[in-house]
């Protein structure tokens, strides 16, 4: 499985906050940082290729950008992919995530009980998956599950419940996207953002998992 984050298509202030993509871009020889990224995924993504998205793909009307990706992808939802977008993923056959996702055996209380403590806008907000790949599990989602950033206070409830999702189903890693170049500061996070993987996909290593 190869792993991206954060393309974030159409919005021209992230290469305000992260002046690495246009550098990047043009170190390349390309003027258009998104004509850069696409290029520079499917180069490393072949059409046959399973990917994981981490959220965040597009903004306003560039979420139609999504087509040109080679693969097949399935999005776990970001802060900032809208219904309108969601929908038009499904439509050219992405798997979307919308909710708390468990691919291992678990207590089906666990829902239950989350259900329960946490409201539903908190709920609906913290899209993950968690899944056992070799000996590990790993909970991979948008947010980091252990954000120490302090730009991110507002996202403070969704980090509490990753945090306890995490606990509840005996996870042993976290990928996430959100931070881009911000490396959070617990060795069981692994950033998946596009700015600190050169702009190629992420794949665990063997030390990882």
């Amino acid at each position: 499985m190869k792993i991206i984050a954060d393309t974030h298509f159409g919005h021209s202030n992230i290469l305000l906050y992260e002046p690495l993509r246009i550098q990047k871009a043009r170190m390349e020889g390309y003027e258009d940082f998104e004509r850069f990224l696409i290029d520079r995924l499917n180069e490393y993504i072949s059409k046959e290729d399973e990917v994981l998205h981490l959220g965040d793909v597009a903004f306003k009307d560039a979420y139609k950008t999504a087509s040109k990706l080679n693969g097949k992808i399935t999005l776990i939802k970001g802060n900032h992919d809208k219904q309108k977008h969601l929908e038009y993923y499904k439509s050219i056959g992405w798997r979307v995530i919308e909710d708390i996702e468990i691919q291992t055996d678990f207590d089906k209380e666990i829902l239950n009980y989350l259900q329960y403590k946490y409201d539903k806008k908190t709920l609906s907000r913290t899209a993950c998956l968690i899944k056992k790949i070799d000996s590990e599990t790993i909970l991979f989602s948008h947010y980091p599950v252990f954000n120490d950033n302090p730009y991110d206070e507002k996202y403070k409830n969704i980090s509490k419940l990753l945090e306890e999702i995490f606990y509840l189903c005996g996870c042993d890693l976290n990928v996430h996207g959100h931070t881009h170049s911000y490396m959070v500061n617990d060795k069981r996070c692994i950033n998946a953002c596009l700015e600190v993987n050169d702009f190629k996909p992420f794949i665990l290593k063997e030390k990882e998992v």
